[in-house]
């Protein structure tokens, strides 16, 4: 993405150049991004590993909670003597549970992304994964390690303030509001921002371990709905204002449409 196009975009955010300069060269520290200059121009591009956990996120965001459950858990053994907080907080936000110290688990993770995550470590950081069925058949008993794993009251609170925050747009589009392609990529992209920072923190557990009245799945509803109703026209806006070094952007892959 062409560094003018970014500017003009933010600019809607009331975000001045310098800001989002300083942004870019965060991210650009930090290794999600790349930046190289075409002439007086500015290019960013998504580096391998911010595009390999741009595509982990994203199954998180946009595919919603398992389907099935066949009683399997996953309990991930953190290896001794080395320091095991980056590897908490990336087995965290895989959706582990903190069970006992140096022991976490999940019912139903994304194995695809697990074994991404493993894989980027050194072998003797790697933590022993061992799966299996639980004997723990009761629900009561199953509710209460979920309660003792993972804190649904806070994540109960943050999925009520976006449900607060976006019915209103929700309803408005049902009712044929017809916002214009950039009112519908800003809306867009402050829906995602707010999903994803409570989505990234929900373990995203089977049915059957969660409350029968689990605010999560209306939240998941209400985005997939509000998403739904302003991509299409979002999508014209980036179609005619977004450029690399070849000109527009070529159309998004086939996943891009899988909300489901």
């Amino acid at each position: 993405m062409l560094l003018a196009d970014l500017i003009e975009l933010l600019e809607a955010f009331s975000l001045n150049d310098s800001q989002v300069r300083t942004a870019l060269s965060r991210l650009v520290a930090d290794g999600w991004l790349e930046g190289r200059r075409l002439g007086r121009r500015s290019l960013y591009r998504i580096t391998r590993m911010g595009r390999h956990r741009f595509e982990e996120a994203t199954r998180r965001i946009y595919f919603g909670p398992p389907r099935r459950w066949q009683g399997d858990w996953h309990v991930a053994v953190l290896p001794l003597g080395i320091e095991r907080d980056e590897l908490r907080k990336d087995l965290g936000w895989l959706g582990f549970g903190m069970l006992a110290p140096g022991v976490m688990l999940h019912p139903a993770p994304d194995t695809a992304s697990l074994a991404s995550v493993i894989r980027d470590l050194p072998p003797a950081e790697r933590p022993l994964v061992i799966t299996g069925k639980s004997p723990l058949g009761d629900s009561s008993r199953l509710r209460a390690l979920v309660r003792r794993c993972w804190d649904f009251v806070q994540l109960s609170a943050a999925y009520r303030q976006f449900l607060a925050t976006f019915t209103p747009l929700r309803r408005a589009l049902g009712n044929g509001l017809n916002p214009t392609p950039l009112e519908a990529l800003l809306s867009r992209i402050i829906l995602i921002h707010d999903y994803r920072r409570i989505v990234l923190r929900d373990p995203m557990l089977p049915a059957r371990l969660l409350p029968p009245d689990w605010i999560g799945r209306e939240a998941f509803g209400a985005a997939r709905d509000v998403y739904r109703a302003l991509y299409g026209v979002a999508e014209r806006w980036i179609d005619t204002r977004i450029h690399d070094e070849r000109g527009p952007l070529p159309p998004p892959g086939p996943g891009f449409r899988r909300f489901p």
